[in-house]
């Protein structure tokens, strides 16, 4: 591609992201300022059609781009848009306004990003794998059926069901609680899955007749560990999109079906995260699928430099890319020096009674929050 084809294909992308209508050769020549004349310009687009870059609908004698043409101007802009100042101070207003407790910290960017782009707005937070062990607590809900609740020095919050052999006291489960603390803090799992539980086994005998169930509970938490949490807002814009763009409708339902999987989403997001700037991903380019219009943006984030998560955009190729490209790796910035100054210091979390990790914890499965209340009744009157 000739300096002046590549100077032609950034202002019709620019154009027709802006307008959203096929872009003539006249409107570049005076809205840019071209020094080429109308008849240069159409010439010009028309090599850019036969290299499979621009299109010509039926109805216009404008020209739209290809998702090959988005994915050029993506690669060739990433690096040139910059943050503006007004752009910096509301991001560091969302962020000092924004709660101390990591998931409301992600779930509000996820939230700036959807209204930012006016799609969905995606952040996959840190993998419990990758997490270094601050906390755990075992809570019984009902019979065998016991709540695991992990806090990362990230500040992450993990919960896992595990169902045991038999039933276990919450007295007990208190005493295997220290225990695996006293033996995995600062531990991440990943580390302990390479390394193996035989570390453990002399320091078993502590726990005595409740050593069998300390086992499974660690195989539990180290060989299945919880899910990954991955915070989406604005689905419902981008799924109205997806139907307005697509007069296909029935493939516009097999688009919206696959962006709705949490485990394809946190797929791609999760090759994302060791991106040291701004990727993107168009159309066919998606993970193989047949995603043509869509534009997929994201970024790492780290704690203490190491890549934990990812945080994004998905939408139609048409997106406010001048400003969404510097607020995604602004965005970047600050929640990675966030996350490294909350794991330096004391969390809120951290202090936190077992009652009280209880109560959050539990206030959402069956069957335990009227015995919850019945328990806080009994504690009262006593």
């Amino acid at each position: 591609m000739t300096d002046r084809q590549g100077e032609i294909l950034r202002a019709l992308v620019k154009e027709y992201v802006a307008s959203g209508e096929p872009v003539g050769s006249q409107i570049l020549v005076e809205k840019f300022s071209m020094a080429f004349s109308p008849a240069t310009v159409r010439k010009e687009m028309s090599v850019l059609e036969q290299m499979g870059l621009l299109s010509s609908p039926h109805t216009s004698a404008g020209r739209v781009p290809t998702d090959r043409a988005f994915q050029l101007y993506l690669a060739d802009l990433v690096n040139l848009f910059e943050i503006t100042l007004n752009q910096k101070a509301e991001l560091e207003d969302l962020y000092r306004s924004a709660a101390l407790q990591l998931d409301q910290l992600l779930k509000t960017t996820a939230q700036m990003l959807a209204q930012t782009s006016n799609f969905a707005g995606i952040v996959l937070a840190p993998n419990s794998i990758g997490s270094s062990i601050k906390r755990i607590e075992l809570i019984s809900v009902m019979e065998s059926l016991v709540l695991m609740v992990m806090i990362s020095s990230s500040g992450a919050i993990y919960e896992k069901k595990i169902k045991l052999e038999r039933v276990v006291s919450q007295e007990d489960l208190y005493k295997i609680s220290r225990y695996l603390n006293q033996n995995l803090k600062g531990f991440e799992l990943g580390d302990v899955q390479e390394r193996g539980l035989e570390f453990l086994s002399g320091s078993l005998a502590e726990l005595g007749e409740l050593s069998d169930i300390g086992t499974a509970v660690t195989q539990a938490i180290v060989y299945n560990p919880p899910d990954q949490t991955i915070h989406i807002e604005g689905n419902t814009n981008l799924h109205r999109k997806i139907y307005e763009l697509t007069p296909d409708r029935r493939k516009a339902e097999r688009i919206i079906t696959q962006l709705e999987s949490q485990d394809y989403i946190a797929s791609v997001f999760e090759r994302m995260k060791n991106l040291p700037q701004v990727g993107s991903q168009v159309g066919l380019e998606i993970d193989g699928e047949i995603m043509s219009g869509i534009t997929i943006l994201g970024k790492g984030y780290t704690l203490s430099g190491k890549s934990v998560g990812a945080l994004g955009v998905i939408g139609a190729n048409r997106m406010p890319y001048e400003r969404l490209i510097p607020a995604l790796d602004y965005s970047s910035q600050i929640l990675s020096n966030v996350l490294s100054e909350k794991s330096n210091i004391e969390m809120q979390g951290n202090d936190l009674k077992v009652s009280e990790i209880e109560i959050t914890a539990r206030k959402e499965l069956p069957g335990v929050k009227g015995r919850h209340k019945e328990a806080a009744r009994t504690k009262r009157t006593t």
